[in-house]
């Protein structure tokens, strides 16, 4: 097991090391190469979620150091996309708002994993980001796919514009949904607290052997991997 939770957050680093290297490469290659080392990152974050279900080695570490790693490499897309568009900073904005609200769901006990609109969203916004960063570079993007030849015709600034909106939608919807997560829990039951009863192997002063029970243990993450008190754990590890 200890190997295939290595891989697994592996392929998620590599998207905190893609996010970090995104600025390197778009002065040094251009956009067309920063949109190729995008699609590789956006293609990690479904490989490292695939070999978690197959192996069935999902962790609470596993599940936030994805939703890290995911948020910084989004936030360095955009932050790069703004040196070829101000249209970016838009996306951003929004970003940060999501962001904002899931640490709200988090300081409320609340689960903090995407909902399918936030999943959903992960694909639309790789597909408006990819092929905005592969159009900034024009002439490479014309001599890698000739049939789009003619596409330099296009006011680049449009054509911007156009492959940011779906992103920018998809922003919008996640906000709404995020937004309702939250009105409907605080509209809910009391919060479910976990005690040291429940959780596996709990032992006082050692906090790796906390830590390691709680967040790198597939079997507790498969067990209370829906409860509403998700920031609990952060507690019981350090006990």
């Amino acid at each position: 097991m200890f190997w295939k939770l290595l891989i697994i957050n592996l392929l998620t680093l590599l998207r905190v090391i893609g996010a970090i290297i995104l600025v390197p490469i778009y002065n040094t290659y251009g956009g067309f190469y920063v949109g190729i080392l995008v699609s590789i990152g956006y293609l990690t974050d479904s490989i490292d979620g695939i070999l978690a279900r197959r192996f069935h080695a999902s962790t609470f570490f596993g599940a936030l150091f994805d939703g890290f790693a995911d948020k910084l490499f989004t936030i360095m897309n955009f932050i790069v996309l703004y040196l070829i568009t101000p249209y970016a900073l838009i996306p951003i904005i929004f970003e940060v708002l999501v962001i904002i609200l899931q640490l709200i769901k988090y300081h409320h006990n609340m689960n903090i994993k995407s909902n399918m609109v936030g999943k959903l969203k992960v694909w639309i916004l790789a597909f408006s980001v990819v092929l905005t960063f592969l159009m900034s570079d024009i002439n490479t993007f014309n001599n890698v796919f000739h049939i789009f030849r003619d596409v330099s015709t296009i006011p680049l600034d449009k054509v911007y514009f156009y492959l940011l909106i779906p992103a920018i939608l998809m922003e919008i919807l996640t906000l709404i949904s995020y937004f309702l997560e939250i009105f409907k829990y605080q509209n809910t039951e009391p919060i479910k607290v976990i005690n040291n009863e429940k959780t596996p192997n709990i032992e006082q002063g050692n906090k790796w052997t906390n830590f390691k029970e709680i967040w790198l243990n597939p079997e507790y993450y498969a067990k209370h991997k829906n409860d509403k008190n998700t920031r609990n754990a952060t507690k019981i590890s350090k006990k």
